[in-house]
């Protein structure tokens, strides 16, 4: 199975509401002299599709010889599905495989997560991880793979619907972990989907390799300092300890598996240092930003236009 043949058809499962899957499959449908682009949805999927690309619409369970039929003749299947269904992940690959498709990229879209530290806090960065090391493990059965870390998405962590940076625009209020000094990589759902799309076109020299991407570097408080001239008001800032609130989400975590309690491990992943969400700073491999011709982003442009949307 040669990866030196251009990748062209490509499938995407995980493309429906306004998260980087929807952005993914516009970036690669804005290349149609390049990409054929399909969508796997499950048939309890409320979401519409672009109608360029060919959805299909399979069982909610994945049904393996479903998925083989889908992805037969694809070559590169991309998953974008949220934490919740990563364990659908192993179906997607097992399928993969059968069918012979040449390059997998899982759902990460975040930090890196074969960081150990990362794991270590975690359970999403753990069983994300995990997915890289079986993706590891298969490539001896002919299917290579990506992993592309982007950093946090500012224009979506600055809806103040979503917050998670918590920040919000609207009530001009913050709660920052620790000091709130860590810069941590970023870019905006657009740019990282429009990358991801780039990696996929530098081919065989992204295989096998978890390859970040990056756009700048910035912490909560210099993003609240920025709103603060933006808006010209006053935030109302309170601190985040993490020695306590770490441990008791662990706990929360570990006794009763509930959702909040890993969301709350993934912004400390974020927003503290240590955890490997600089890309740069705290990188374990190089970034993947060579194979990128994207225009630059400004953390003041995209602040203004949070701002003008939601502000």
């Amino acid at each position: 199975m040669s990866s030196a043949k251009p990748f062209n058809k490509v499938t995407v499962f995980g493309a429906g509401g306004t998260n980087i899957g929807h952005h993914l499959v516009k970036a690669l449908l804005s290349r149609p002299g390049i990409f054929t682009v399909s969508i796997i949805a499950r048939k309890s999927s409320k979401s519409t599709f672009a109608s360029e690309a060919k959805v299909h619409y399979i069982e909610d369970e994945l049904p393996h010889e479903r998925l083989v039929e889908v992805l037969r003749g694809q070559d590169v299947l991309v998953s974008a599905i949220g934490f919740g269904a990563i364990q659908l992940e192993t179906k997607l690959i097992d399928a993969a495989i059968e069918a012979k498709v040449r390059r997998f990229l899982p759902s990460e879209y975040g930090v890196n997560n074969t960081y150990q530290a990362a794991r270590d806090l975690c359970p999403v960065f753990d069983a994300k991880g995990a997915i890289v090391d079986l993706l590891k493990e298969k490539e001896l059965e002919g299917l290579t793979w990506t992993s592309i870390p982007t950093g946090l998405w500012l224009d979506w962590a600055l809806n103040p619907d979503i917050a998670f940076a918590n920040i919000n625009l609207r009530t001009h209020t913050a709660s920052v972990w620790a000091k709130g000094d860590h810069k941590l990589s970023w870019t905006t759902l657009p740019w990282a989907a429009e990358g991801i799309v780039q990696i996929i076109l530098a081919g065989e020299v992204s295989a096998n390799k978890v390859v970040p991407i990056r756009a700048f570097e910035a912490s909560q408080n210099e993003i609240i300092q920025i709103l603060e001239s933006v808006q010209k008001v006053k935030y109302r800032v309170t601190n985040i300890d993490p020695d306590s609130v770490i441990p008791e989400s662990q706990k929360i975590w570990r006794e009763e598996k509930k959702g909040p309690a890993a969301l709350t491990l993934v912004k400390a992943g974020f927003f503290l240092g240590g955890y490997g969400s600089n890309l740069v700073d705290e990188g374990i491999v190089p970034t993947g930003n060579e194979y990128l011709t994207l225009s630059p982003l400004s953390v003041q442009d995209i602040v203004r236009e949070a701002t003008r949307l939601w502000g």
